[in-house]
């Protein structure tokens, strides 16, 4: 008894302090929904877009490049958490190259898709508090953490992940600096993968049955950017002629690049976090209100 006491007290404090994904588990389906890869976890806030679309509540269902990935995986995780019995509902969905690529000698493979294997795949109840399954099969560090974590993440009762750094000037040249090698080498075995890119359409589709998609994708710093083009160098074109296929908007903000500013060179700051869902929020805003006045129109 006093073994399982102590647990559910440590249990008990896995807040968004002590783990950057723990809480998007624990939270009721979800309405209108913000997903991608850490780019937009960090990136879009849904309380801007609450504000803006003040008939909708958002939630950001982000992860990671490597954990959600379109594919199988994500997809059957989004239709768990969202609640089919809303509608009109509003979905932001974050493209960049590395979510329709795949390392490994055949990135067509469903079967090798590496995130079928990671806290994704592994958890398929994703709307329960507490949520043991994912703290016994997906929690992957020292439970002891969670009583006096520190760390420079907190994830929001919203899905966003809000991080906090001070870096001295040398400091944040470190961490780009590392960012781009790290990428760089990714580029040795991630290839594009057009199953994942055909799994990106399919979650278009099943969530425009519910509501209006937005394909948004983020700007990065310069050397992000050199280094994507190589990876897919036709992706804008790709992702242009997917939203054609499946009529939603697409709003590429990639190569405002100069007028925010990033944690590693490709997360953005809290600060321009603000900003960018701002602008990404008006965009929408004047799209929905053009689309308004054409109805009307006609």
């Amino acid at each position: 008894m006093v073994i399982a006491i102590s647990i559910g007290f440590v249990f008990s404090r896995a807040d968004g302090h002590f783990d950057p994904f723990y809480k998007r588990f624990t939270s009721a389906k979800q309405s209108s929904l913000i997903l991608g890869s850490s780019r937009d976890a960090k990136g879009l806030m849904p309380s801007v877009f609450d504000k803006t679309f003040i008939k909708k509540t958002f939630y950001n269902y982000g992860f990671t490049y490597n954990t959600c990935p379109f594919g199988p995986t994500y997809l059957k995780s989004i239709k768990n958490k969202f609640d089919t019995q809303s509608k009109n509902d509003m979905f932001i969905i974050s493209v960049d190259p590395w979510v329709i690529s795949s390392d490994g000698i055949n990135p067509n493979d469903s079967l090798q898709f590496d995130e079928s294997e990671s806290f994704l795949g592994k958890i398929t109840s994703v709307n329960c508090n507490p949520n043991l399954s994912y703290l016994i099969k997906g929690y992957s560090d020292m439970y002891v953490k969670m009583l006096y974590n520190k760390s420079p993440y907190f994830l929001h009762d919203d899905g966003w992940l809000e991080v906090t750094v001070d870096l001295t000037a040398e400091q944040h040249q470190k961490m780009v600096d590392k960012t781009v090698k790290d990428y760089t080498k990714m580029l040795d075995t991630y290839k594009y993968s057009k199953v994942r890119l055909d799994y990106l359409k399919k979650t278009i589709l099943y969530l425009k049955q519910y509501g209006t998609v937005y394909l948004v994708r983020l700007p990065v710093g310069t050397e992000m950017i050199a280094i994507e083009n190589q990876l897919i160098t036709d992706f804008d074109a790709k992702i242009y002629e997917l939203s054609k296929a499946t009529s939603v908007n697409y709003i590429n903000l990639f190569k405002d690049t100069t007028i925010y500013d990033y944690i590693d060179g490709h997360h953005l700051t809290k600060e321009s976090s603000l900003l960018i869902s701002k602008k990404v929020a008006n965009f929408i805003e004047n799209i929905e209100e053009n689309n308004r006045l054409q109805n009307e129109n006609q």
